[in-house]
Order: C-alpha cells, then structure tokens, then sequence
C-alpha cells in the first residue's frame, strides 16, 4: 500500500474557506481531527469524504479544488495518526470510525446529506469496510487502488507473505509517516513552463554521477533485503531493519484465514453494502487486486438492483501510484504509445462519478461506458460494458512439451504417455522476480535475460501467433506438481514474447502448496504426492500481436516480493530450518496442467 506523508504540517488559520482542526467524536468517544474546506455560496452542499492515515493536511489542494466544485470536503487524520487521538490498528476501527465521521456531517447545518467518500490504497479498502452496513447519506463512492482481501492481495497473497506490505508497516510507524511526500510546488503543469535549457557538460557529468549514486544505494538495499529475507526466522524480520513492530508480528502470527482476517476483510459481506461505486487502478499496480475483484463481487451481490447497477471500472496503464511504471523494456514506439495513453487524468473520472451521484449531472461521453480499459498491446483506451467483458471467455491452454524438451502451450491436450518437467528449488538461492529492489512491484519488464540465467525454472511457450488475440478478463493456472517436501510454492508469470525475444512480463501469481485445499486449512504434503494447485493470475486486458508468443514461467519463488517458502511445511513465523526441493509439474493426459486464457472476441480488439 504506498506511502505518503511525512512530519506534520503547519496548521493553516481558520477562514471561511476552511475550518481546521475540527474534532468529531468516534462511536467510543476517541477524537478524530480534521480540516473542512467550505465552497462559496448557499448551504446546504453536497460533501466529500477522505479519512487517512498518511496525513489529512496535505489534502489542502485537493480540498479546495472540490470546494471551488461546490462540494464540502472533509479530510480527516485517521485514529492514532497526525493530530487524531487514540492508537492506529490497520483495519479495525475503520468501520466504526467512518460512520461516526459521516453521522457528524450529515448533521453539520452545511451538508445537504448526500455524501461521497475517496481516497487511495489503504484508504480505498477502508472505504469499502466502511460501506458495510453505511448509512444511507453515503450515496457515491471513488475508490482508488485498493488492494484485495487477504489471502488475495495483501498481507497475503496465495498463502504467501507480500513483502510490499512489510515495508509499508515499516513505514508507518508511530504517528506519522517516516518519509516525505514528492511534493510539487503547485504551480501550473510543466508543459506550459518555458523550456528549459540545454544541459552543460558540467550538469551531464553531475546528473551521470547523481545515477550512479542511486544505483549503488539500491543495490546495497537490495542485498540488505536478501540477506534480511534468507536469514529465517522471518517472524523476526522486523529486527533486522532495526524495529521491533508488533502489527507485523501479529499478522504473521494469523499466517492462515482464521476470525481474526473474517473481521478484516470485505469480500463475504458485500451483500451489505449498496453505494454506487468508481473504481480506478491500474494493470501494474502493485496492490491492485481489489479494483477487478470488487467490482466484480459489488455488481453481482450489492444489495439493491440499483447498487448492482452502478459500479464503475477504469484500468489505465499505471503502476500504484497512476502514473507510468519506471521500468519499461518496451520498444520505443510502444513506449511512447502507453505513456500517451497514462496520460488520461483519472479525477475527471473521480469529478465526473461525484457530480452524477450526488449533484444529479448527467454522465460526459468520456465517463458513461460502465468499463473502460487500456488494452497494451493495442495501446489505446477501450470501453465495455462489463467487467470481464461479455463475450470473453476463457480457453485452456495445455502445458506440454515439444521436440527437443522444450515447454509448450498448446489448445489440445498432450498425447503419449507421461509428461513431467522438474527442477531443484533452493531457499538460499531463490529465484527473483524481477528488476525491483523493494516490494516486486509490477512494471512491463524484460524477463529474459533472467531467464536464461536460472536452471530453477521451466518455461512454456505457444506457438507464434498469425492474427491478433485479445485476452481480456482474470486468467488463472491449473497445475499438476509435486515434491520431495512437505511444502513449496508455485510462482508463476504470463509474458509476451516478442519478435526480437524479449520476454515482457504481463501478469502473475503464487499459491503456497500447504493451501490447495483453502486459505483456512493448511496441511503439508506427503513426499512426492501429486497436488492440483489453483494460481490467481489477477486480470489482464491486452492483445497478442501477430508475431509474438505467449509465455508462461513457473517456479518457486518471487524473491524481493514474496518471503522465501524454507519448505518445511512448519509455522511462517518461527520457521528456522530450510530444505532444497525437487519440483515436478506433471502435464499429460491424466494430469491436465492448463492456462484458463479469457479469450476475448470483441472486433474492435482485432
């Protein structure tokens, strides 16, 4: 979940244009303290919430933009953070405290009782705890990439420990945030300032050295990390980056789904929950398996025929934080084409939903379609009316094998006798993700390279595509494997090919073995029993272009974004032994390995 704010900020004086410091009283009488921007004119307004614990004075901007919109915006520091009494603990009183937020304002002589809530990341997921059961004043909200529910996204993914999260903790504790913000002055964009002057060589050499000071400092923290992460036990983690940090080591105690996650997460209460609701990530965000997944559960379970009705998707090419992923191995003419398509601002999306659900505005062209898409590889905006889109559906792919040993994809299933490919997995030497130093973020990376570096993975290609295919929709991997320990995972990533061979990642997912039969119910395998695993590829809108092939890597670690699975089937966090595995993936015909594709047939994709 990202990170933003830092120190305190000087508390600007009260106006007519804002109220600082208000304390609204929460259910158990803890204060919670925030800032209200007031539009010009006639009361009563619509109204704006936004509660987080990254800082509620550094939505000054956004604040008086909404009010010079005619909304109240309401922004406030969540419990135990910044100015709020009381202590912070992620996801539990999140709930009670944003009903309290909206009682409050809904009888404030300003608010006309129709209000909207927003915010990003951890502030997207307690939007929807706290669209359980809501009042009826909460009439629209705009949540940005929020992260799925345990087990799914984070602090678990596959029964696997997303490291992202763990540095995020770090991040956060005490009252405020241990970083800065990227700040802008905020002054007008920088197209229109005048151009800048060509650099001297002074400035080249300086700038090269500037580079290769960074460089250096993140490969000394990324060594850090796996040093950190091979030392087990890693329920101690926490100590070797110098912090004893008691959310972490209780969420590392609850290592399964147990009463303590069900009171955490959303997806099996959604039929209690009825706000028409945007939803804004992007197909490289980081913790962004909530956006798909609950749009997806809020259009089916809701609990009007109205709320069912109005969810909104928007997936743009942007990493967590919307913007473009820093790291792109795209040939330069795509590049430019997915930085042209980020640049869609998502607010007029976020403005466009406010003003329709809570002034009663009609929808513009840009914002009425139901799902709207950025497909890469065909690199242009795409709208549907639905999400996964009518007329995708999915198609098997079978793992299997070709002259010479090689993986293959295939539509038919294998013939002969038994397939089998293996390789030897070693917890000291875990195959990495990718070029991320923190957190394995997801980026249109080069993998081949890194490919071809390692003997501890297997690789299944199609054959090369003659006409465009669309896939547009949640793909997932069924897969046949077993070893010679008690446990072990499968990491697995889909990657477009292309003709000059550089393998471009796409999509991935991991499930730990002990779990195949439910994040609730872990139990180690017998040496060498055959296990069907289910991995969670997330979603995916893009095209296979003629000329490429789609790849699919299987292997047993994500090093730098997952914790390394030591294989001993004993307990995450006081694990201190580590074992090599033999892996074998079986895919023949009583073992059907497959990819379940979502296959999309919309002519306008071709």
């Amino acid at each position: 979940m990202s990170r933003s704010g830092g120190l305190p900020k000087p508390v600007p004086r009260t106006d007519e244009q804002v109220q600082t410091s208000v304390v609204i009283p929460s259910a158990d009488d803890t204060e919670l303290v925030g800032d209200l921007y007031v539009p010009a004119g006639e009361p009563p307004f619509p109204a704006i919430i936004e509660i987080t614990p990254y800082g509620a004075q550094d939505q000054a901007a956004l604040g008086h933009t909404y009010a010079a919109r005619g909304y109240l915006f309401l922004a406030v520091d969540a419990r135990g953070r910044y100015r709020s009494s009381g202590d912070w603990r992620p996801l539990i009183f999140d709930q009670q405290d944003a009903h309290s937020v909206m009682g409050w304002l809904e009888r404030h002589r300003l608010c006309n009782r129709r209000i909207g809530t927003r915010g990003h990341s951890y502030c997207g997921y307690s939007q929807l705890l706290a669209a359980v059961d809501a009042p009826p004043s909460l009439q629209a909200m705009v949540v940005g990439v929020p992260p799925g529910d345990p087990f799914e996204n984070v602090p678990f993914q596959g029964g696997a420990y997303n490291l992202e999260d763990f540095f995020w903790l770090l991040g956060m504790t005490g009252r405020v945030c241990s970083d800065e913000p990227e700040v802008g002055d905020g002054g007008p964009p920088s197209y229109f300032a005048p151009p800048a002057p060509p650099p001297t060589i002074g400035m080249l050499r300086e700038r090269a050295y500037t580079e290769r000071l960074e460089r250096e400092a993140r490969e000394a923290l990324e060594k850090n990390i796996a040093e950190a992460l091979k030392t087990p036990p890693f329920g101690t983690m926490d100590l070797r980056f110098g912090i004893r940090h008691e959310v972490f080591r209780e969420w590392i105690r609850h290592w399964r789904f147990d009463e303590y996650w069900r009171q955490r997460s959303v997806g099996h209460r959604l039929e209690r929950t009825s706000v028409p609701t945007l939803f804004v990530s992007g197909w490289w965000d980081v913790n962004g398996r909530g956006s798909t997944r609950f749009y997806r559960g809020m259009r089916e379970r809701s609990a009007t025929s109205a709320a069912r009705q109005k969810q909104r998707l928007v997936m743009g090419p942007w990493d967590h934080e919307l913007k473009v992923p820093r790291e792109m191995d795209l040939p330069a003419y795509e590049s430019s084409q997915v930085m042209r398509g980020a640049s869609r601002d998502p607010m007029n999306d976020e403005f466009a939903w406010f003003d329709q659900h809570l002034m009663d505005l009609p929808a513009g062209p840009a914002t009425s379609s139901r799902v709207s898409l950025f497909i890469s590889g065909l690199n242009r905006w795409h709208d549907f009316d639905d999400w996964p889109p009518v007329g995708c559906a999915p198609e098997d792919f079978y793992l299997g094998q070709i002259a010479g040993g090689a993986g293959s994809l295939q539509r038919s299933l294998p013939v002969g006798g038994a397939l089998v490919s293996s390789y030897r997995f070693d917890p000291g030497d875990p195959t990495p993700f990718g070029p991320f130093a923190v957190g394995g973020g997801r980026a249109p990376f080069d993998n081949s390279a890194a490919e071809a570096a390692r003997d501890d993975l297997l690789l299944f290609d199609t054959d090369i595509f003659a006409a465009p295919v669309a896939l547009v929709g949640e793909p997932k991997l069924l897969l046949f494997a077993c070893a010679d320990a008690p446990d072990f995972d499968i990491c697995a990533k889909l990657l477009d090919v292309h003709p000059d061979g550089r393998a471009i990642y796409l999509t991935d997912g991991v499930i730990r073995a002990r779990f195949r039969g439910g994040w609730a119910d872990p139990a180690p395998l017998a040496s060498g029993e055959v296990a069907q695993l289910t991995i969670d590829l997330w979603h995916l809108g893009h095209v296979m272009r003629p000329g490429h092939r789609l790849r699919l890597e299987v292997s047993s670690a994500a090093m730098l974004k997952f914790d390394i699975n030591p294989c001993t089937g004993t307990s995450l966090s006081s694990d201190v032994e580590m074992r090599t595995a033999k892996i074998s993936v079986f895919h023949d015909k009583s073992h059907p390995s497959r990819l379940l594709l979502p296959v999309c047939m919309d002519p306008g994709l071709g």
